[in-house]
């Protein structure tokens, strides 16, 4: 490798490696937590479908805590949801017939990776790590076990592993990428070992070697909450650092200052990811507005998430179908025939498929606000056991392991709906891939009811727009992107509630059973208008935006 290939064009030969602590592209492999790992993989997708040379970097997760289950009180506790990773379609990564494990050396130990890969068409290649081999003792082999777990010492030991073990991976298999993308702050670590390679490769010094690797290196923030903007005891990172520091040839506080921000005990991964890379993107254009003034001084552009159609939008809704009134609806009614039966199959509980179907479905955390959809459950109850007019409300998500106010928030809803809404009010747990898509393809309307600007995209609403799911959202992400006019309604930032319930009974529900020959005529228009729509928030518009506004 010569330094010229250090800023290579990007091709087969010097891809893109995506760096992501999780991937979602599979609901047998629980290597995911949400919207985050459901982005990495549709991106990979698409790249494999568009024939863009990328390669993915993650970590494999043994699936520990990863399943969702409720008790008959309605309490969330999580099982462990152990896989085989050969049988769930991964292999094995071979130099010269032989395994390859890699070595991180994390000043006071060793520790080793066990290499996996997901093979999609055209090259494109997901590479994960695995923590779980022979070679390491007991603490160092639980380090991938579990996702977003454990102590802060854990997850910068995930972190570390992911940046600085991808990197030598790379190495390894003579992979030399013209670009690094760093999706979200975690994997921002890889900068550590890819300065070390430079200084060795290239005989520069530290100073080169980092401005270089910040050459090399873009970044995308994809949440503006403090659970995805990390922060570490800097006394964690000396300790962890001062290898690197020394074979660098520079002190641990030179090494450091980059992940300094308002407190400089304190590693921020945020400040440490804008401050290695050249080019950093938002998820949205609200979004990277926000972004932009969170932390200024840094060269923002904006990339609106997208989603893979192939793998969200029903095969059923062909070009002819959706131009063709009464074949949409009779696609959209199989849709809803389907979800039925999945939820029969996930909980025990079935119901009518010609009531109108509202679907809230993503991660519970506070500021996604489901709570509102329950402030007033006695005008809920009215609503949904209208008799001439029946609703069913779907619920879906999962609090996470260490956040017990959403599980408490669960646990209400869960009672609501076996109280005062039984029958017409259901909760699919184990939300994960095949929930999302039987939701965003069989539902009627979708809600979204984040805290204004805390959603910074929300791609769930994209995906059933894809099917012709109308949209109910607070003009959050990509939402305020789109003019809803004869598409969807808007609800206010402030008093939720009262204006969904008031949106739902005068117009919505109205709308929905307002029959012409049998066919919710105007709804039907609006359906059409909203797959239309969904086009401008596809993966391949948001890959070859990528190659414009971030890689050039």
């Amino acid at each position: 490798m010569n330094f010229v290939d250090s800023s290579a064009a990007i091709s087969s030969t010097h891809p893109v490696a995506y760096f992501c602590a999780e991937f979602g592209f599979d609901p047998n492999l629980p290597i995911y937590a949400g919207g985050l790992g459901i982005l990495a993989g549709d991106t990979l997708k698409q790249a494999a479908e568009s024939s863009f040379p990328m390669i993915g970097v993650g970590l494999l997760y043994r699936g520990y805590s990863m399943r969702q289950k409720i008790t008959a009180e309605g309490d969330q506790y999580d099982e462990d949801w152990l896989f085989d990773p050969k049988s769930a379609g991964l292999d094995n990564v071979y130099v010269d017939d032989m395994p390859l494990f890699i070595k991180v050396h994390l000043t006071e130990i060793d520790i080793w990776l066990r290499c996996w890969k997901k093979t999609f068409d055209n090259g494109v290649v997901l590479y994960l790590l695995d923590s779980e081999t022979d070679q390491n003792q007991l603490p160092e082999r639980s380090i991938t076990q579990i996702l977003y777990s454990g102590t802060q010492e854990a997850q910068l030991k995930q972190q570390l592993l992911l940046g600085i073990g991808g990197i030598k991976l790379l190495t390894a298999l003579g992979i030399h990428p013209s670009l690094y993308h760093i999706n979200e702050g975690r994997p921002a670590f890889l900068h550590w070992q890819l300065i070390r390679e430079l200084m060795d490769t290239h005989r520069v010094t530290y100073e080169s070697a980092r401005e270089l690797a910040i050459e090399k290196t873009v970044y995308t923030n994809h949440t503006l909450v403090d659970a995805g903007n990390q922060g570490y005891p800097m006394d964690l990172l000396k300790m962890y650092s001062k290898y690197y520091a020394n074979k660098m040839g520079i002190t641990v506080e030179e090494l450091l200052k980059a992940g300094i921000d308002v407190d400089p005990a304190i590693f921020a991964i945020t400040r440490f990811a804008l401050n290695v890379s050249r080019k950093a993107s938002g998820v949205s254009q609200l979004h990277t507005k926000l972004s932009e003034e969170y932390w200024p001084r840094y060269h923002w552009t904006n990339v609106t998430n997208g989603v893979h159609f192939k793998t969200w939008q029903s095969p059923l809704l062909t070009q002819t179908t959706v131009d063709s009134p009464s074949n949409l609806w009779q696609a959209h009614a199989s849709e809803k025939e389907n979800l039925l039966h999945f939820v029969q199959a996930q909980t025990g509980f079935g119901y009518d498929p010609n009531r109108f179907v509202i679907a809230w479905a993503r991660r519970i955390a506070g500021y996604k606000q489901l709570n509102v959809v329950f402030e007033d459950v006695e005008r809920l109850r009215r609503l949904l056991k209208d008799k001439d007019r029946p609703a069913q409300l779907l619920i879906a998500g999962k609090a996470h392991q260490g956040d017990p106010i959403g599980k408490k928030l669960l646990k209400d809803i869960i009672g609501y709906m076996q109280r005062e809404l039984s029958g017409n009010a259901l909760f699919i747990p184990n939300y994960n891939i095949a929930v999302t898509q039987n939701l965003v393809r069989g539902s009627d309307l979708w809600l979204n009811t984040p805290q204004l600007g805390k959603e910074a995209c929300g791609t769930s609403g994209m995906k059933a727009i894809a099917n012709g799911v109308l949209q109910c959202t607070v003009p959050d992400g990509w939402a305020a992107e789109v003019k809803w006019d004869d598409l969807g309604w808007i609800l206010p930032p402030k008093d939720i509630s009262l204006a969904l319930f008031n949106l739902l009974e005068t117009e919505i529900v109205p709308m929905y059973y307002d029959r012409q020959n049998g066919l919710p005529t105007k709804w039907l228009e609006r359906m059409k208008k909203s797959i239309e729509l969904a086009q401008q928030f596809s993966a391949d518009r948001m890959l070859k935006e990528y190659q414009e506004k971030l890689y050039q």
